[in-house]
């Protein structure tokens, strides 16, 4: 899309803005305050899309956690381009990024990995995410046995790590009566981000 020559410099940065929202639908009781749908490209080119949780927004973007030989880990190596939506009902919002990805370094997601829970640390050990298993009794016993072999802390798995995405679009999206939405984009400009308004 091209940048219109009547587009604005904004006051502030998407990253904020979009952290912004997070705060205010996390308090608004949305259930799933950072899930968002995750667009990637497999190796014919066709679009393949999950959720996945945001971990963290700055300036340099967004942060999110995988399996790297999951089937989007794969295809994350294979083609960094990626597109995101966030969608929040009870706020009516919604926005949409585009952008690629690069890897997080080993201390980084050391740091994250360490903050979650035991067992969804042990289910990064057991789970071979996105391959066939024939019984859910088979997961549950590869969990038992990785708690068996990590009695203590459960170190990260050298195949589970996480991306930054730095988005080069951003669209924002709310809600208004008569499906008169209001729409807006930001992009970067030469001085600072830019913004203009898209219709309905």
């Amino acid at each position: 899309m091209p940048i219109p020559n009547y587009a604005k410099r904004a006051e502030e940065a998407p990253t904020t803005w979009l952290s912004r929202w997070l705060r205010e639908a996390e308090a608004s009781g949305e259930l799933n305050p950072t899930a968002m749908a995750l667009a990637t490209l497999d190796a014919s080119g066709a679009p393949r899309n999950r959720f996945v949780l945001c971990k963290g927004v700055t300036d340099e973007g967004l942060r999110f956690f995988t399996n790297l030989e999951s089937d989007k880990g794969i295809e994350l190596a294979r083609d960094q381009r990626v597109s995101v939506a966030f969608y929040w009902s009870i706020l009516r919002r919604q926005v949409r990024l585009d952008g690629t990805v690069s890897p997080l370094d080993a201390a980084e997601a050391d740091a994250y990995f360490a903050s979650r829970s035991r067992l969804s640390n042990l289910g990064a050990w057991a789970s071979q995410q996105s391959r066939p298993i024939e019984t859910r009794e088979e997961l549950e016993v590869a969990v038992e046995a990785v708690s068996e072999r990590f009695t203590e802390d459960v170190p990260r798995p050298p195949f589970w790590s996480g991306f930054r995405l730095r988005a080069e679009s951003w669209e924002f999206w709310e809600d208004r009566p008569g499906r008169i939405h209001d729409r807006w984009v930001l992009k970067p400009g030469e001085e600072g981000w830019l913004i203009w308004r898209l219709q309905p």
